[in-house]
This record gives C-alpha cells, structure tokens and sequence, in this order.
C-alpha cells in the first residue's frame, strides 16, 4: 500500500551530494539496478539486501527527510496530511 504511493520517478534511484541547502541528484550515475527506461528497480523486492545504499522508503522518511526532491510522492503526501516537519534543500540535477 505505501509503494503506491510512488509515482515512478526515480530520482531516489540515483547518486546524491548533500551539502548544507543542496541535493545534488548525479543523473549520470544511476543504481545498477535501476532500469532507466521503465524507471524502474529491476530488484525491488530485494533492493535493500543487494543494494546496502538503498534504503526502503517510510512515512518517517517523508515527514523527515531533507534529501528527497519536493515531486516525491512520498513527500507530497506528508504535505496534504499536514506531517512535513522538515523543509526539503534545493534540488539540483546533473548530468
């Protein structure tokens, strides 16, 4: 139910420098496991056991977490339910 959330961008999929107000989400450089044409995890019932980078996103990563871009499903809907506690840092994509 909670990964139905995602809407398949996959912009979580990705390297990522975080600085003290910046994301910078490295879009040359991809989770192996990540099927860049579909967007999706080629492995995703066992992402967290092969990748030990990923991490399973929870409603705590939403309400919390500085790191994921503001189109994030996940962080859009702990916006509508009123639970953001933490201001997201700009994003910025590279390729």
């Amino acid at each position: 139910m909670w990964d139905d959330i995602c809407i398949g961008c996959a912009l979580c999929c990705y390297e990522r420098t975080v600085s003290e107000d910046h994301v910078i989400i490295d879009l040359s450089s991809p989770c192996r496991f990540l099927d860049e044409e579909t967007k999706r995890c080629t492995v995703y019932k066992d992402r967290t056991r092969l990748n030990k980078s990923c991490s399973r996103l929870t409603p705590l990563h939403a309400m919390f977490s500085s790191c994921l871009p503001p189109s994030c499903a996940y962080i859009r809907w702990a916006e509508d339910h009123h639970i953001r506690f933490r201001k997201g840092k700009e994003m910025v994509l590279e390729s």
